[in-house]
């Protein structure tokens, strides 16, 4: 069976028509899947396994760097008994980090006991806490 001419520039447009209609397809096909893995990644950045992940993650930052320093510190030659470092005790500072926050919510109870709350200041401002060179942590107050 033979085509003529005339049949196989029909077949021809029909196959162009299909391609233009297939690259169509794939063209809306690829933008949905991109919207919704865009939709999934804004949903798991609001979940709290992220939050999980996020923490452990800063965690393991923090307790590396830490202990890097330390680690450094140490190798340099720095001995405890040339060089006093109470901070190289970690539970005599987590002791006076203790005795500090006792410290300070006696001094809170007082004021709160002599005038009320703290005049002036904003309890949204942010505090920072600098941990090391690679780790900056703010809090609010609420």
């Amino acid at each position: 069976m033979a085509f003529g001419p005339a049949e196989k520039e029909a077949w021809e447009a029909e196959k162009e028509a299909l391609g233009a209609e297939l690259e169509e397809v794939k063209g809306w096909a690829e933008q949905e899947a991109e919207r919704l893995k865009s939709e999934a990644r804004e949903e798991f950045l609001k979940s709290p396994e992220f939050d999980a992940l996020l923490a452990k993650k800063a965690w393991g930052y923090f307790k590396d760097g830490f202990w890097g320093c330390l680690a450094q510190f140490r190798a340099n030659g720095y001995s405890e008994e040339e060089h006093p470092a109470s901070f190289l005790d970690v539970l005599q500072a987590l002791a006076e980090v203790g005795d500090k926050e006792e410290a300070e919510e006696e001094e809170e109870e007082q004021d709160e006991e002599e005038g009320g709350e703290d005049a002036g200041v904003d309890p949204r401002t942010p505090l920072n806490l600098s941990f090391s060179s690679s780790c900056t942590l703010y809090l609010f107050e609420i």
